[in-house]
């Protein structure tokens, strides 16, 4: 049996509204899983939307407004 390589993992720091915080931990909620690993989840489902987005090699460009 191979074993996986051991994933690394960083810790950052998030300042969220009241608002928004009590919606997460109510959806963590809802979902029976903890607001670690909701908010974790939420963070992977959008790196891999924005990563199917740019899949055409279309580089993201900077708008500018005069």
């Amino acid at each position: 049996m191979k074993s996986r390589p051991k994933k690394e993992t960083k810790e950052i720091e998030l300042n969220l509204d009241n608002e928004i915080l009590i919606k997460l931990a109510l959806d963590a909620h809802k979902r029976n899983v903890s607001l670690n690993t909701h908010i974790n989840d939420i963070f992977k489902k959008e790196l891999k939307n924005s990563e199917y987005s740019f899949e055409d090699g279309s580089e993201p460009q900077f708008l500018t407004e005069d």
